[in-house]
Formats: structure tokens, sequence, C-alpha cells
């Protein structure tokens, strides 16, 4: 081989690799869908909101986020409830801080992220829904744009006590605080909101 069939060839591999790299870059930085993630909420509140009527409601603070550059639009957003196997969906959602609530119709997450609080409160069209004591199990569904079915974003748990019950049927409300060396939720008596 010569000298100029060696350099040849070099350029042609340094050539493909280059074309390899910008393929890749493309993929990542432009082409790839991602996933839409949830942190673990540092709060999760359970009371009512008493507009139009008192319905139950579920309030968690959370970081959403996208594995990739391109990011993800919410379409909607709901959370189940579930306790001894009897679950209740949650449909009405409303994003942001606490003097202005969004109502939930369309949210872009990048990869960077958004940190709101996130409202699900019951369907006025359903009954009244009860707190009982026990431990609930709380999922949080995302319907991103173009999709066909829901995505699940996070399974947790917390435990209502026998006070911590009683006071909800006094439409009081609980907020479950995350710890951080259990990893386990605290609930504390709070007013409303």
């Amino acid at each position: 081989m010569t000298d100029a069939t060696i350099i040849a060839i070099g350029g042609i591999v340094i050539s493909l690799m280059s074309l390899a790299v910008s393929v890749s870059t493309m993929y990542f930085a432009w082409l790839r869908r991602g996933r839409l993630c949830m942190t673990r909420p540092s709060v999760v509140f359970f009371g009512f909101d008493p507009v139009p009527k008192w319905t139950a409601k579920i309030f968690l603070r959370t970081l959403l986020y996208s594995t990739s550059v391109k990011g993800q639009v919410i379409e909607s957003m709901h959370a189940k409830l579930s306790r001894d196997g009897i679950g209740e969906t949650f449909s009405f959602w409303g994003h942001g801080e606490a003097t202005h609530i969004t109502p939930g119709s369309g949210l872009y997450v990048g990869q960077t992220g958004v940190s709101a609080n996130h409202h699900f409160v019951l369907s006025v069209h359903r009954s009244a829904y009860e707190f009982a004591a026990g431990t609930y199990t709380i999922e949080v569904f995302a319907l991103l744009v173009g999709a066909s079915a829901p995505v699940r974003l996070s399974r947790i748990s917390v435990a209502v006590d026998d006070r911590q019950a009683a006071a909800l049927s006094e439409r009081k409300g609980v907020l479950f605080e995350l710890q951080p060396e259990s990893g386990a939720y605290v609930g504390h008596l709070r007013d409303q909101r």
C-alpha cells in the first residue's frame, strides 16, 4: 500500500466517524422523544376544595422533567387514590402556586424541568369521597400530546391514622411531609389549603 492509499483510507475512516458522531448528536438532541419523569413529592396533602361544593382533593409538590432535549407536552394529568383495593380517580388537574392555580390543559416540560404545586380534585359530578383511616396509594398519570394512553409517573403511599381520618371527616386537611431519613411520609393536621 502506498502512502496516498493509507491517507485516503484514513480520511474515509475519520469522515465516517465524524458522520456517526453527527448522526448520534442529531438523534439525542432532536429526534429522541425521551421520557417524562417526576421526582418524589416533598409534600402531599389530603383535603377538600369548597367551590363549587365540598370536593375531595389531593395536592402535591414535585418537579416534572423530560429526559430529552426536545421536552414533552402534557395534555392532562390525573391521580388515582386507592385504599383496600378500592380506587377513585381525581380527574380535575390544576397547577401553579397557592395564589395562582391554572386549570391544567397543556404544560410544556423541558429537560430542566417544571417545579409546581399540582392539585387533583375529584369531579364535582362524582359522589362525595370520605377519607378513612388506612394506607393510601397515590398514582399520578400524565397524558402526553399525541399519545394514546397515559403514562404512570409516580406511585407513593401515605398512612392516615384515626385522628387524621376524624379531622378529614370534618373537612380539615392533612399535610404529609417526606422524611429524608426513612423515605416515609408523616402526616400533620392542617386547616384548609
